[in-house]
């Protein structure tokens, strides 16, 4: 089980690392495009929604993978101040506030997408709920990630003053 749930995180990050480097080469190769095209006084509409959408994508995968390296703000000095089971405890609270965080942005992420599913983009005449998918999509997996850590936390072992 524990190597299926490795081998599940490994795909995950892939996933999640292709999709932040797929979108920046979109948003890099589509802008750059728009702006040699305007050199000629020709430049494509559809530029500025293809660069938001691959913008908001690139964000979010790139939060989620900073999740788990720890790129995120965190309480290091509180942290390193503590030992033992007091410090054990401490990590697991804030680990379970930003769960509770997360809970509450996937909520609002899913609440959010069933309202403006049928709004439908000016140039691209698709959904912009495409581009919002992207709050519950990352949401998911840091909430997988915050599961994994807070199992660690559990079942660390209590450091010694």
């Amino acid at each position: 089980m524990k190597s299926f749930m490795n081998a599940l995180y490994r795909y995950m990050y892939r996933l999640a690392d292709g999709i932040a480097i797929v979108m920046l080469g979109v948003m890099v190769f589509s802008v750059f495009t728009n702006v040699i095209f305007r050199f000629f006084h020709m430049a494509f509409p559809w530029v500025d929604e293809v660069s938001r959408f691959a913008f908001v994508w690139m964000s979010f995968m790139a939060i989620a993978s900073g999740l788990k390296i720890g790129l995120h703000p965190a309480f290091d000095v509180l942290i390193e101040r503590t030992k033992g089971s007091t410090g054990k405890g401490l990590k697991i609270t804030i680990a379970l506030l930003i769960t509770t965080f997360l809970f509450i942005l996937l909520k609002g992420g899913i609440d959010y997408i069933s309202r403006i599913y049928v709004q439908k983009t000016s140039i691209l005449v698709i959904s912009v709920a495409w581009q919002y998918s992207a709050v519950p999509f990352a949401t998911m997996m840091m909430l997988l990630e915050m599961a994994r850590q807070i199992a660690r936390i559990w079942c660390s072992e209590v450091e010694e003053a």
